[in-house]
């Protein structure tokens, strides 16, 4: 009998920790999940329509930066939301890493804030256009935690690397 109540009470107390951690997956909110591919035109202010499906998780105050990537000529994008939780990485341990201060120079000094306005269009100005060598057409894609701006000529390219990469080395089961 004394066995019996050990393995009940074993058996109960790791279902609750099993519960526990679903539960704690279900209430914890996803920042931003963006996805899909849409291709919009600028128009003459250098706007351009946020796709609908992105603009409810975008939210109207949002965030541009460049890549931070140095071999990626394109714009990030970030909800108020997602640039609140980028912004927290850098000031966690940032006074004491020379590369964090550095990056977060890099990024902060550049970023620019936008607004969606109530037509759902967001402005470009013309220094992030330049960099990324936006002209007239914007490719727009969704890249998890926030949104991608591309020039059609530069996600060509991307997409032209991305077709010699394998997935291999990811350890994601498609």
């Amino acid at each position: 009998m004394g066995v019996l109540i050990i393995i009940v009470v074993r058996c109960v107390t790791e279902w609750v920790k099993v519960s526990r951690f679903w539960m704690q997956i279900y209430t914890e909110r996803v920042v931003g999940m963006f996805c899909s591919q849409f291709e919009h035109s600028l128009d003459e202010k250098n706007r351009f329509k946020v796709p609908a499906s992105l603009r409810d998780e975008l939210g109207t105050k949002t965030y541009l930066i460049k890549s931070p990537d140095s071999d990626t000529k394109c714009i990030f994008l970030y909800s108020e939301e997602g640039w609140n939780e980028l912004y927290k990485q850098f000031n966690q341990g940032s006074e004491h890493n020379q590369l964090m201060r550095r990056m977060a120079r890099k990024i902060l000094s550049s970023v620019i804030c936008g607004e969606v306005d109530k037509g759902g269009r967001l402005t470009l100005n013309a220094s992030l256009k330049e960099y990324a060598g936006i002209e007239n057409e914007v490719q727009i894609v969704g890249n998890n935690n926030h949104i991608e701006l591309w020039s059609p000529e530069e996600w060509a390219k991307e997409l032209a690397i991305l077709d010699e990469q394998s997935t291999d080395s990811l350890n994601i089961n498609f």
